[in-house]
């Protein structure tokens, strides 16, 4: 009859208790987990910033296509100095069209895989740019470098983002300033290692002479190495986010009350993924057909094409209008210090400053740039402030929309929402660059085709402007039938 009173007390005393253990172990998993998830998060940051470095490895040579159309044509090649405006659309338009196929990989695949196959393709691009003695086997290249860009960028960042969901615009801004910095880097490499000593382009045709283009195979050389490094660093910080852990707090909760139910248990593994395919693609097909979609499609459409345009152009229009060459290595420059500071501000100021503010900036830039980039041409000053300007937007843009698209559309279809903007984007500049060309070859007008080109971006800028002030930084219903990531 004593002896019941005496376990009892043993019991209490020595905390065996089966449910005060229970309570223990279930607050000792979700710390644990908690900071489990905090380090993958930070590694995941890391890694997702080395793969992007990867990127402007790519877009830092379409600052240099100068020097790879000078080697094409001291080779025998047909080109002239309007073939470099068709480096970057091309790149971008490949971009867009696989970024639909990287959203549909990236929610099957791990994202080690993903990058995997990107960092296989930018070494291949290189390999063609390498041997290539011609302008369509150099397009060729841009092509590969395209899809891979796909494969890098959507997935890498993305990945990162879902273990930072209240701070996407900081990590957003982190990743981007990394990128800029790599941009920078192997814009300063590349200077270096191409035309270390300033060496002007000739005066006939604007090309320079083969002793400094046949120096581009050197730097391509360098870029794959450097490509190499990156990937692997990457591949080993990069941790998988596990979409499975936001359910681990309810879990907790059920482990401290003794009560987990045997039905969790029973869920077949296909029909869950099978129910997570059919909810994106749910999801997907109502995002396209909404008006917040496609009006942020047309504010995008606003600002991204000049950007990408000035930046991939402001060499060409430099050199054809004689301006030093001293001045256009350090418009370059300038360039990318200015991108790596604009993308943290704007990442940083995603989080805490009303969404149409910063639209409104980027807005008032483009169009101000698109109507008065013409009147720079031949003022180094004010040529060099205005190609500043429109890289200040390019930064602020490609911060803004991804943190944008997460917030409003949610990350399972960030990928996708991301490849049709930019597809539409990529259409839209290979066409301007198409109408830059004919006006430059056929009417033999430069400064006309400029005009038209600059003044379209300018008035489209104005439309995004507009739209602006309707657009809306908050979640996109889905319906009560589709949950919101």
């Amino acid at each position: 009859m004593e002896v019941a009173p005496e376990t009892e007390h043993q019991n209490v005393n020595t905390g065996e208790n089966p449910a005060d253990n229970a309570v223990i172990y279930a607050d000792n998993k979700k710390e644990n987990e908690t900071k489990n998830s905090l380090r993958n998060g930070v590694l995941s940051v890391i890694g997702a910033s080395f793969i992007n470095l990867i990127y402007p490895s790519i877009f830092s040579l379409c600052t240099f296509v100068v020097y790879q159309t000078s080697y094409i044509k001291n080779n025998g090649g047909n080109v002239n100095i309007n073939h470099t405006m068709f480096y970057y659309p091309v790149i971008l338009l490949f971009q867009s069209i696989f970024g639909l196929i990287a959203g549909y990989i990236d929610a099957r695949l791990h994202v080690h895989w993903s990058n995997l196959l990107g960092s296989g393709l930018v070494i291949l691009g290189s390999l063609i740019l390498y041997l290539s003695k011609s302008f369509a086997l150099d397009m060729v290249s841009m092509a590969v470098y395209g899809i891979s860009i796909a494969f890098i960028m959507f997935p890498a960042t993305t990945n990162a983002c879902k273990y930072f969901m209240k701070h996407i615009g900081l990590i957003n801004g982190i990743i981007e300033t990394v990128i800029s910095l790599g941009s920078t880097f192997f814009a300063f490499i590349g200077e270096r290692v191409i035309n270390p000593d300033e060496i002007p382009s000739r005066d006939d045709d604007f090309f320079y002479d083969n002793e400094i283009a046949k120096r581009m195979k050197t730097f391509l050389l360098i870029q794959m190495g450097c490509v190499a490094g990156v990937f692997i660093i990457g591949l080993f910080l990069n941790k998988r986010y596990q979409e499975e852990d936001e359910g681990k707090s309810d879990k907790n909760e059920q482990d401290k009350n003794l009560a987990v139910s045997n039905n969790n248990d029973t869920n077949n593994d296909k029909d869950d993924k099978i129910a997570k395919k059919n909810l994106r693609k749910e999801k997907l097909k109502k995002a396209l057909k909404s008006w917040e979609f496609w009006r942020f499609n047309i504010i995008s459409l606003s600002m991204s094409p000049i950007n990408n345009m000035v930046f991939s152009m402001y060499r060409g229009i430099g050199e054809s209008k004689k301006i030093n060459q001293t001045v256009l290595q350090l418009i370059g420059t300038l360039n990318f210090i200015v991108e790596v500071i604009f993308s943290f501000i704007y990442g940083i100021l995603c989080d805490y400053v009303n969404f149409k503010i910063l639209l409104f900036t980027m807005n008032i830039m483009g169009t101000v740039v698109g109507f008065i980039y013409c009147l720079s041409f031949g003022h180094t000053f004010f040529f060099t402030f205005l190609t500043l300007l429109i890289t200040v937007q390019g930064s602020a843009y490609y911060s803004l929309k991804d943190y944008h698209l997460m917030k409003v559309f949610g990350t399972d279809i960030y990928i996708d929402i991301s490849g049709f903007l930019c597809l539409f984007t990529g259409i839209l500049v290979i066409i301007l660059t198409f109408i830059t060309y004919w006006v430059e070859q056929v009417l033999e007008e430069k400064d006309t085709a400029y005009w038209i080109m600059f003044c379209i971006f300018g008035g489209i800028n104005g439309i995004g402007l507009v739209l602006g002030f309707f657009e809306k930084d908050t979640p996109f219903d889905y319906g009560e039938n589709l949950s919101q990531n």
